[in-house]
């Protein structure tokens, strides 16, 4: 290859040469067993928990949203205010801890991307934690304010499909590598 690209160099098309060898490279990953697990990685790193993550972050700093009909973090966390007239002091008071566990889930869903890219599989288990403690705490405060936590109720259902295919990533990553804890040391 080395005598290739030197040949490639004198004709002065080394980029050609390069971007030939990476399109070659990624044209065989899904014929290998490793390969296969990369692209799979990141397809879910990709379009699940990076999506989430910026679906979180775009609803608590209020960017209007299609799937939710253009309502920002305080129409749809702070739903039900206005039915309790004699909590909604306690209910706007708690709007910035409400945001703060909000964004906490976003970056929760960014270091689990980051995690199973990585194939860190004991920080995909402390940081599936984490989010899961977070929407836990979230679905308690909003239930001792009494909010709607019908939203809180579809991030957990998207959670729980999340988990659900990090654990099929993780089997399949254990069939392919049976050594991984030597290989992949926890941080």
């Amino acid at each position: 290859m080395r005598a290739e690209f030197h040949v490639a160099v004198l004709e002065g098309r080394p980029f050609a040469f390069a971007a030939g060898c990476l399109v070659a490279a990624w044209s065989e990953m899904p014929n290998h067993g490793e390969g296969r697990l990369v692209l799979t990685n990141y397809a879910v790193a990709l379009g699940l928990l990076i999506p989430m993550a910026v679906l979180q972050f775009a609803l608590a700093f209020g960017s209007s949203s299609v799937f939710f009909g253009g309502e920002a973090f305080s129409s749809v966390l702070l739903a039900g205010a206005t039915h309790h007239p004699l909590l909604a002091s306690s209910q706007i008071k708690a709007a910035p801890c409400l945001l703060a566990l909000w964004l906490m889930l976003g970056t929760g869903h960014l270091h689990l991307a980051w995690a199973l890219v990585e194939r860190n599989w004991a920080r995909v288990v402390k940081v599936s934690a984490f989010v899961g403690a977070t929407l836990v705490a979230l679905f308690i405060i909003t239930g001792a304010l009494f909010l709607d936590e019908t939203f809180v109720i579809l991030q957990a259902a998207a959670l729980a499909i999340e988990l659900s295919v990090l654990i099929v990533v993780a089997r399949q990553h254990a069939r392919i590598f049976p050594n991984a804890d030597a290989e992949i040391p926890a941080r």
